[in-house]
Order: C-alpha cells, then sequence, then structure tokens
C-alpha cells in the first residue's frame, strides 16, 4: 500500500516483540508514528498513513492471534472485525494487505471455501504441548513461576487452540531446596563451563539429628550436567582428590566462578547415563537377573526395549547393564522372591550375605500376615 510497504517489515516486527497483545495498538502506533495524532493538528496524509498502519497491524493481530487452518476468517469476516475496531477497511485494502504480510515474513494461506487464515506461527500446536508438557513437571521451577510460564505458553497459541494447552497435572509435595536457591548455582556452574573455569564451593551434609553441615570448600573443575533421578547432577574433576566426583547442585554452597583454567579429562557423559539406577561410572556392571512371570513390564521401562528377555520356566531372565549402588540393591529389596541376581558371582555373594537374614525373615512374616504381597 502506498506509504507504507517500504517499512512494513520493521514496524510488524516492532509489533511482534509483544504481539500477544499486552500493548494495544495506540500505544504501538506511538512507536512508529511521529506525525499528528489529531488530523485538525496536521495534513491529511498524516491521518491516512496512520489509518493504513492501524489497518496492517490489526490484520496481523487478528489473524495470528485468532485464526489457524481449522478456524479461518472470511474477507467478509475480516472487514466486519476491523470495522467494529474502528478502522475504516475496504476488501481491495484488505487484499492488498495480505499480500504485504506475506511479502514481508508473516505468511497467511487461504483455505478454498472456508477463508484466509495465518499459516507463520512461530510454534506448532504439538510443539507447544510438549513445552507445557515439561514445563508442567520440571521440579526446578517455583509453582508461581511454573503458573506465569504455563500462562505466557498457552498466548503463543491461537485462540482456537489455547484450550488444548490446558494440560494440568498433579505434582507430589517438593522435596529438598527450594527452586529459586537451586538455580543460582545452576547459573554458576553453565558459566564456568562457557568460560572453561573451575568453580569453587562448599559441600553441604547433614549429621544424624538432620541438621545442615558445611565441609570444607573445595575446588571443581565442570565436565557436565546430568540429569538422573529426577534432578540435576554435576560431574567435576575435583582438584584435590584428581578425580572425576558427582554433585548435587542442592548440595553446593557459596558457589563462584574463579579464574582458574579448566582441569582433568574429557568425560563422556552418556557412559555415566548407560545404566539404571544412578549416573555413577565407577559401579557400573552387567547383571544377569532371573524375574517371575508379571514382570517384564517393569523390567522393559527399567532398561528399555533394547534388552533381551528370555523365557524359561515361570518367568524369564535377562542381561543387562546395571549401576550397583544404593538405588538397585533398594529395587533388588523391593522385589523380594520375584527377582532373583544371578550373576557377576561377586554380587550375588555379597547380595546373600546382606539380605539372606534380612530378607528371608521378612518374607516369612509377609507370606503369613499376607499373601497377596507375594
Amino acid at each position: 500500500p502506498a506509504g507504507g510497504v517500504e517499512d512494513l517489515g520493521l514496524r510488524v516486527r516492532v509489533f511482534f516483540t509483544d504481539w500477544t497483545g499486552r500493548f494495544p495498538l495506540a500505544k504501538l502506533e506511538h512507536l512508529f508514528y511521529n506525525g499528528p495524532r489529531n488530523p485538525k493538528e496536521g495534513a491529511a496524509v498524516g491521518k491516512a498513513h496512520s489509518d493504513q498502519r492501524d489497518r496492517t497491524l490489526s490484520l496481523i493481530r487478528l489473524l495470528y492471534q485468532e485464526s489457524d487452518e481449522d478456524h479461518p476468517f472470511t474477507t467478509q469476516q475480516i472487514v466486519q472485525r476491523l470495522t467494529q475496531a474502528g478502522i475504516s477497511v475496504e476488501r481491495k485494502s484488505v487484499y492488498r494487505d495480505l499480500a504485504a504480510m506475506n511479502q514481508h515474513g508473516f505468511p497467511v494461506a487461504y483455505r478454498r471455501g472456508a477463508g484466509w487464515y495465518a499459516a507463520g506461527q512461530p510454534f506448532t500446536l504439538a510443539e507447544l504441548q510438549g513445552v507445557v508438557d515439561a514445563v508442567a513437571v520440571y521440579r526446578g521451577l517455583p509453582s508461581a513461576l511454573r503458573e506465569v510460564l504455563l500462562e505466557k505458553l498457552t498466548a503463543l497459541a491461537p485462540q482456537p487452540q489455547r484450550r488444548r494447552l490446558c494440560r494440568p497435572v498433579a505434582l507430589e509435595p517438593p522435596r529438598g531446596e527450594a527452586p529459586d536457591r537451586v538455580r543460582p548455582v545452576l547459573d554458576r556452574i553453565y558459566a564456568a563451563l562457557q568460560r572453561q573455569h573451575a568453580l569453587r564451593f562448599v559441600p553441604v551434609t547433614y549429621n544424624n539429628q538432620g541438621t545442615r553441615c558445611l565441609g570444607e570448600a573445595c575446588l571443581v573443575t565442570p565436565k557436565g550436567m546430568l540429569w538422573s533421578q529426577e534432578r540435576h547432577q554435576l560431574l567435576g574433576w575435583n582438584h584435590q582428590t584428581r578425580k572425576l566426583t558427582l554433585y548435587r547442585p542442592d548440595r553446593m554452597h557459596q558457589v563462584e566462578v574463579t579464574d582458574v583454567p579448566a582441569q582433568g579429562p574429557e568425560a563422556d557423559l552418556s557412559q555415566w547415563l548407560a545404566a539404571p539406577f544412578g549416573p555413577d561410572l565407577r559401579l557400573q556392571t552387567t547383571v544377569c537377573l532371573r524375574c517371575r512371570t508379571g514382570l517384564a513390564g517393569e523390567i522393559l521401562d527399567r532398561w528399555g526395549r533394547e534388552v533381551t528377555l528370555v523365557p524359561v520356566r515361570d518367568g524369564f531372565t535377562v542381561t543387562a547393564p546395571a549401576v550397583l549402588g544404593p538405588a538397585f540393591w533398594g529395587w533388588l529389596a523391593a522385589q523380594g522372591e520375584k527377582v532373583t541376581l544371578l550373576s557377576p558371582t561377586w554380587a550375588v555373594e555379597a547380595w546373600k550375605q546382606w539380605s539372606h537374614p534380612r530378607v528371608s525373615g521378612l518374607g516369612v512374616a509377609w507370606k503369613q500376615g499376607e499373601s497377596a504381597v507375594w
């Protein structure tokens, strides 16, 4: 359109820096129009230029906020909506504005017999649903911040799709340190990774009374962040012990990025997460388990569908990698007689010595009291 196409792309992008509608058009127009606000105060060309801008931006807002392929607008409906907004418009000017939108990076499409709709949404519905689901269950966010983020993500979709982004989920009560205390620690860890410098921090422990205790400050080169057992874990090279060690960000106090250059060998993070029951490469080994009938789902949930189940009498056997740490032994104890550890031999002997008097006694008591447990 005359008087507006040259800088339409720039003006539309200014508008779309907050296109969810928090800035009214009158305020946006003030950003890129310095002419008279009242037609009586200046030349007529100023008013015409302002009307054209309002019309174009209003059309962009209408289509990008309220239309999708299943909810298009006919040309007549566009004219009616703009007229209701107090903007004088004709059908031919609508067509010119639609062509200008396609030319300047805000594509629209026409569905035959239905109408026009925005074809350049920054996210598809499936993408937004994936992000909403991730934010809804991420424990690193305070509940108030989570609600704000979900509202902002929902506003990125056109109105016809927003109901489909309402996907509430109930979370367990938060445990451990508050998320707003952990996030600054994560910021410093990532800053050290980007600068390739070491971190200095004080590790936190708890005594038998549950009192928080501070250890001695240590110098650690971060090698990468892991996500395991529903929390972040830092894999770092300890400058004092000269070993790779795992640290929990919620147990790191007085964290600061130092000027000490990074040290230690490179670490393959995928190896630390290659086996279930925790990220600890030093405790990884291959185990063989004999499982009773009915446990196939549990095994596949733990190890994935890549493992092979070999049928035997009253169940199956499976050979798979595992981290033989507290999480594994706790899981094995919880399974009781439903899972038997067959190898490696040293692990079988250690398990028998530790568990036999405990598990056997418990098994007899539970069988007598409630056979359904088994």
